[in-house]
């Protein structure tokens, strides 16, 4: 016998296991390579521009970039930046992606950024791709922005 959707709902207890579900979605999805409990990792592993929940990404203020440092909370990224822009998922997650534009010359530069957390899920280290991206956190560049951008 077959049970339906509603059905299973109305059970005690079935809406709290199906958060839970969308909670720890994220925990079967790939990581870094040799990830260790304070946040370090052998090697850094981007998941597919394909893989995108969130493939748009955001253009960050680099003043608020300047304020990530070890020691965050996933609390703060949220509220800077969103949820992550991949299915990593939110709780019980120990790396999050975002996708990141800046304005460069006379163009859009897109860069992905890592945040690795340790066990008690506070942001230890954060990778960028390219490598060079991490140049746009330096407060000698100016931001210009371009008259049209094109996508």
């Amino acid at each position: 016998m077959s049970v339906s959707f509603i059905d299973f709902i109305r059970r005690p207890g079935a809406i709290a296991m199906l958060i839970a579900m969308a909670l720890l979605a994220g925990c079967a999805t790939h990581v870094s390579e040799g990830l260790t409990d304070d946040g370090e990792v052998q090697r850094v592993v981007f998941p597919p521009l394909s893989r995108a929940t969130h493939p748009e990404g955001i253009f960050p203020n680099r003043e608020v970039l300047y304020e990530v440092e070890p020691g965050v909370r996933k609390g703060h990224l949220v509220h800077w930046f969103g949820p992550p822009h991949f299915s990593e998922g939110i709780a019980a997650v120990r790396e999050w992606d975002y996708i990141f534009h800046f304005y460069s010359g006379g163009g859009i530069t897109t860069c992905r950024y890592k945040v690795v957390f340790d066990t008690a899920y506070v942001a230890r280290r954060f990778h960028w791709r390219p490598d060079e991206c991490g140049q746009w956190l330096s407060p000698d560049l100016t931001q210009q922005k371009p008259a049209a951008a094109v996508r």
